[in-house]
């Protein structure tokens, strides 16, 4: 069982129940040997830090002693391992040696006799670049085999989780049809093979172009693992990307060869020697300098040696560990983006990587929260192609724009615009050519993220970058309602006649100014919620509240009731409906938009405000995006609730664990405070 708790990117900052043990994910599995005497670190060590491990069954099977063990014990006992353990099933020694023995049904029986939580299938590990009739014919093979072990786990009642790997090499259509096929087959955790090799090449596009094709045809509500990527600099944009675990013997391959670990690549002892101190501040580090720790690897004596290698191994594991819990808070914050481009300046190839994403933006975007407690933060030319400026781009067209005027504004002036500029308002949409955004009309500027962004001067191949993105635009509207542009001339005199008309008297003045307030309320409704809200009938019902102390927006209310329809949330200035605010969106907005339909069995618990489980949405508007406001309804479309949506449209449906909406209010509340 997954449930996800908060969520910036792809990442799943969230928790998979297993056999009464939790994972907290993003998270990394320890690759630990099954004969102790063979483990580098101490498994006390690796308890405190992981979840989860995983380690090799197949070798368990094959040698005598520890299959006994295993056999008699279990495989907890054989570790000594008390949490959440997964096992390989000769895969990788397939990929190593190019046959094992054993056969796929005979290690799925022992990962379930030795008491595995999550077993693996026997799948082929077909290599990059290989043949496409090679990749196709192993792929056929692996889903077999995934078939049949799926039907031996129901025929022998086993309580045994599998993953169900993905396969099909560099061929990007073949782990499409991996991940389509896998899919159907409902395993708890999905891995992506095969992509060592990718990874010690340096090709972190190709890792992503199949992690993302891997993601957009694979059921969301199941975790899954990037195998083999146990090195910390690939961390960030993988999670980015949501893969939810990873696995590595790195950091104790690396100790035996003195690679020190640190989240922007790996160093020798060797070269660190001349370091008063190692740049990290972990037990191991702490207490051992960068001369001293070489010099015992370096020794002769091969105890010293091997201690070495053991602290070495453990700074490593520290360090790995130490990333995934930064990685953790940036998700919370809302600032992840950011420590993957921190990230991947590390290596021109890891760049390489993240430039390809923009390839995928239209499916990223869909998992991207619409809203973060951290500002958009910007740290060079990739930030242009992020999910929140694509957003952007895509919901200008649901404002609806009667008169325009197209503007530049110095860099020096502060955000937001409408604050910070001389502006007569009046109904006339402004349009700021923006360097980053594109274009940002004046009456949404204030929300998220069009003035909660910090954005250094620019290059000039930067500020030029959207001039097609602005040229398109404004040619679309040319051709369709050229009526609607003003020039600056015509825009001068039309502003100049609004500001005599309205300073003739306080009253007129007044009246429009609130009328202003009003229209860029309805302005950033159409923004946020995709339809018109607001017509003049309703306009002429509404006032408008600001702030004493800041003078901004704060709500807007029925004029005869004075009760509040919509919050301006301050930190980001989305609007928040109250009880009359969520029935005037339910009123305006045609089903299925911006709605979640949950199963009858709960709707008294929606209506007393409780929250909404994933197992009970039963449908929903497809095009939600997480943390959106939505209005929830039962198969009638009568309002039931509403709230903010954890999930996006395609987790509404998949997920079956886990709280689906945040609730803020229902209607039996409602009626009560009627009374």
């Amino acid at each position: 069982m997954f449930e996800i708790k908060a969520r910036d990117a792809m990442a799943r900052l969230g928790v998979i129940k297993i056999n009464g043990k939790k994972i907290e994910t993003p998270t990394i599995m320890p690759v630990v040997h099954p004969n102790p005497k063979k483990q580098t670190v101490p498994i006390d060590l690796i308890n405190k830090l992981a979840d989860v491990i995983i380690t090799n069954s197949y070798i368990t099977y094959t040698t005598p002693e520890l299959n006994e063990i295993a056999s008699e014990k279990g495989i907890h006992e054989l570790t000594k391992f008390k949490n959440v353990i997964v096992t390989d099933s000769g895969s990788f020694q397939l990929s190593v040696y190019g046959s094992v023995n054993v056969q796929p049904m005979e290690i799925i029986d022992f990962q379930e006799k030795i008491g595995v939580d999550v077993g693996t299938i026997l799948d082929i590990p077909t290599p990059p670049d290989v043949s496409y009739e090679r990749a196709s014919r192993e792929l056929d093979e692996t889903i077999i085999r995934a078939k049949d072990s799926l039907a031996r786990r129901e025929e022998m009642d086993y309580k045994l989780k599998l993953n169900g790997t993905i396969q099909g090499s560099t061929h990007m259509d073949l782990r499409i049809k991996s991940a389509q096929e896998m899919g159907k087959m409902n395993f708890d955790i999905y891995p992506l093979g095969a992509v060592v090799p990718l990874m010690e090449q340096y090709r972190y596009g190709d890792v992503v172009d199949i992690i993302l094709n891997s993601k957009i045809h694979l059921p969301s509500n199941k975790p899954v693992h990037l195998f083999g990527c146990g090195h910390p600099m690939l961390f960030a944009l993988s999670a980015a990307l949501g893969c939810d675990l990873f696995d590595s013997a790195a950091y104790a391959l690396y100790a035996k060869q003195g690679r020190y670990l640190t989240v922007d690549g790996t160093k020798h002892l060797d070269d660190l020697k001349d370091l008063k101190n190692f740049p990290c501040q972990c037990p191991i580090c702490s207490q051992y300098t960068p001369k001293e720790l070489n010099k015992m690897f370096v020794s002769k004596n091969k105890d010293e040696r091997k201690e070495a290698e053991r602290l070495l191994a453990e700074h490593n594991l520290y360090i790995t560990f130490e990333e995934l819990d930064r990685i953790k808070f940036a998700i919370k914050e809302g600032n992840l983006w950011e420590l993957v481009e921190e990230r991947c300046r590390a290596h021109p190839k890891l760049m390489d990587g993240l430039r390809r994403v923009s390839k995928y933006m239209e499916f990223v975007e869909k998992n991207d929260p619409v809203s973060k407690k951290s500002g958009f933060f910007y740290t060079g030319f990739e930030s242009m192609f992020r999910p929140e400026v694509y957003r952007h781009k895509q919901r200008l067209n649901r404002v609806q724009m009667d008169k325009i005027y197209l503007t530049n504004v110095s860099s020096t002036v502060r955000k937001p615009y409408s604050e910070n500029l001389p502006n007569i308002e009046c109904d006339v949409d402004v349009l700021i050519k923006d360097p980053v955004f594109g274009l940002v009309p004046m009456y949404i500027d204030t929300m998220y993220p069009l003035s909660q962004n910090e954005v250094p001067e620019l290059y000039d191949y930067e500020k030029k970058f959207n001039n097609e993105f602005v040229s398109n635009f404004m040619s679309k509207i040319e051709e369709e309602s050229p009526e609607k542009l003003m020039d600056i001339h015509t825009y001068n005199y039309y502003t100049n006649h609004s500001k005599t008309k309205f300073e003739k008297t306080k009253e007129t003045l007044y009246a429009h100014k609130d009328n202003c307030d009003l229209t860029r309320l309805d302005k950033m409704l159409q923004y946020q919620y995709g339809h018109k809200i607001f017509d003049n009938e309703i306009m002429d019902k509404l006032i408008t509240k600001r702030s004493k102390t800041t003078k901004r927006l704060r709500n807007v209310m029925w004029k005869d009731t004075k009760e509040v329809l919509f919050t301006v949330r301050a930190s980001d200035n989305f609007l928040i409906p109250a009880k009359e605010g969520a029935k005037l969106l339910h009123e305006k907005i045609p089903a299925p938009f911006h709605r979640v339909v949950i199963d009858p069995s709960v709707e008294e618990f929606a209506k007393d405000g409780k929250s909404v489980y994933a197992k009970f949405v039963i449908d929903c508007d497809k095009e939600l995006r997480p943390y959106e406001e939505v209005l929830v309804v039962n198969k009638e479309d009568e309002l039931l609730a509403f709230g903010t949506t954890l999930l996006n449209g395609k987790e509404l449906l998949e997920f079956d664990y886990g709280v689906a909406i945040d609730v803020r209010n229902g209607v039996n509340k409602f009626n009560k405070s009627d009374n």
